[in-house]
């Protein structure tokens, strides 16, 4: 199915809407454009709201990376998340020492894209300390938080080979906690209350790499949502912003700005709360697996948190005065994560020792597209540059083994069907 955009009309009940209408033109997947939403909405929520205050705290913070070829999309939608957050209206101007002088505030501190950990420490503590308020027991509690975000439109910037300081110091700080680190002068020190969201864009072949140099590990990769997309949805000439896109983006930036007042502690409501406890104790989250893929274990034994932070998420990506995340958007969240495992094992793929992987998902895909039996004598046509006759009959030997696709006196039929409509999940 070709998606073309226009059923993101004019009708805009929601952020979530408003932010696709405003980039209906771009040519970036569906996949990207939800999680760069989402993305934003975690930056924005910072560490001032939290599940569970009394046992394991949790914090709607997020790790995506957008994982595709060349020109897929990656870079547009992270360079819109910056042009949001950094909007004007997104900052508070204080009095500087200096007489008739302000300095600029931005509500959501971003980080570089290319840093070392000593310098990241240093920008964290100087210029990302917050202080809020919020309502306990009847009583207005005065609370701190150095919070960051990192928009990283390729994520081997950041990842080089001598930046595994900073791969470490993220494992820690996906969990919101308190950071100790050693000064070269002053001995040990510790940053408290930090929380960092990222969202990056990098291709397959530079995740592989990064494993294979033990630049990143599964660690790192369990606390990631890996968002997989193949290429653009569709080829437009862009058009310009209409009117009504400015007015989208203007209230989408409008919200943005009311969520710096959203603070405290979060509760599931009662019926939840008792959907959440169904869906763990069964072991559905981990037993029934989107995606088998034994490469994404380490994400599905860490499913549980992802599915609390975006259930927090998708609470405020519309509302400023609930504290309490009801059981639509915990639906709406399972929904979204089983969507995106559909293909997130393709993250790994590239670059592995199986020269011939890449070629039989092409087939496939060329299978399924033609939505008939495709003869044998059109594949080897269509291929034909790409590989040998044996290298061919390997990977129709491989697609037939594992059912996803059957052969018959027309040819060969594909058993698997592309993935539905990330707008499903809604």
């Amino acid at each position: 199915m070709v998606i073309t955009g226009e059923r993101w009309t004019k009708i805009m009940d929601t952020n979530l809407e408003r932010w696709r209408y405003f980039l209906k033109d771009i040519e970036s997947p569906e996949l990207f454009i939800d999680w760069g939403f989402y993305s934003m909405i975690a930056t924005a929520l910072q560490r001032r709201v939290w599940l569970y205050p009394d046992t394991f705290t949790l914090y709607p913070n997020l790790f995506v990376i957008l994982i595709g070829p060349p020109a897929a999309g990656k870079s547009r939608i992270i360079s819109q998340i910056n042009e949001f957050i950094r909007n004007p209206k997104l900052i508070r101007k204080i009095p500087a020492k200096k007489k008739n002088k302000v300095e600029i505030q931005p509500f959501y501190p971003l980080s570089a894209d290319t840093i070392t950990q000593e310098a990241l420490i240093q920008y964290i503590v100087r210029e990302c300390g917050r202080d809020f308020f919020y309502q306990s027991d009847g009583k207005r509690v005065r609370a701190s938080h150095f919070s960051v975000g990192f928009m990283i439109e390729e994520l081997g910037v950041l990842l080089r080979k001598n930046c595994e300081n900073i791969v470490n110091m993220m494992n820690q700080l996906y969990d919101s906690r308190d950071f100790t680190y050693k000064t070269k002068h002053q001995g040990t020190d510790a940053i408290k209350n930090v929380c960092v969201n990222i969202v990056a864009g990098t291709t397959p072949s530079f995740i592989r790499s990064a494993f294979n140099a033990e630049i990143i590990s599964q660690g790192f990769t369990s606390r990631v949502i890996m968002v997989y997309g193949d290429g653009p949805r569709f080829l437009r000439q862009f058009p310009g912003v209409t009117d009504e896109q400015k007015a989208a983006k203007a209230k989408v930036v409008e919200h943005l700005a009311n969520l710096q007042n959203v603070n405290g502690p979060v509760t599931l409501s009662d019926e939840c709360e008792a959907f959440h406890k169904e869906v763990y104790e069964s072991g559905q989250l981990t037993q029934q697996r989107v995606n088998m893929d034994h490469r994404l274990d380490t994400y599905y034994g860490r499913k549980n948190v992802h599915l609390l932070k975006l259930s927090m998420i998708m609470h405020f990506m519309d509302t400023t005065d609930s504290m309490v995340v009801e059981k639509v958007s915990m639906e709406r969240a399972l929904r979204f994560l089983a969507h995106t495992e559909i293909r997130m094992h393709e993250a790994y793929v590239t670059g592995g020792r199986n020269s011939l992987a890449g070629i039989q998902r092409r087939v496939l895909e060329h299978i399924i597209n033609s939505n008939k039996a495709v003869p044998y004598k059109r594949l080897w046509l269509t291929f034909v540059d790409d590989l040998t006759k044996d290298d061919l009959d390997q990977c129709i030997e491989f697609l037939l083994a594992t059912d996803q696709i059957k052969k018959d006196a027309s040819g060969f039929k594909a058993l698997v069907e592309q993935p539905t409509s990330v707008s499903d999940y809604l």
